[in-house]
């Protein structure tokens, strides 16, 4: 059975744990600097005594799991989950999502 060439990863959305410091701003700033990532936007949506958690959202022309992985855990940030991943030749515009128990008008 002949591979098929693997596909590049265009979008990736991680749900993180980090340490307060760096702040976002400078997180961000850091994981733009990965060879793999264009663009990264990130919000804060818990913080604690020590840690926030961040959704972390990163835009690329084939981003590289691997050196994404250790350059967050080099900052002392782990990845809870992937949430979302755009993958192949072009991005994809997303269809929104009917919840589930409404019906549509036909």
């Amino acid at each position: 059975m002949n591979k098929k060439p693997k596909s590049k990863i265009k979008i990736l959305v991680l749900d993180v744990m980090k340490p307060h410091k760096p702040n976002i701003a400078e997180f961000g700033q850091i994981l733009c600097s990965t060879r793999s990532i264009r663009n990264v936007n990130i919000s804060v949506y818990t913080i604690n005594e020590k840690t926030e958690s961040v959704k972390i959202v990163l835009d690329g022309t084939d981003i590289n799991l691997e050196e994404l992985e250790e350059t967050i855990e080099e900052f002392g940030a782990v990845i809870h989950s992937m949430d979302k991943v755009v993958v192949g030749d072009k991005k994809i515009i997303e269809s929104p999502v009917i919840p589930t128990g409404i019906e549509q008008k036909k």
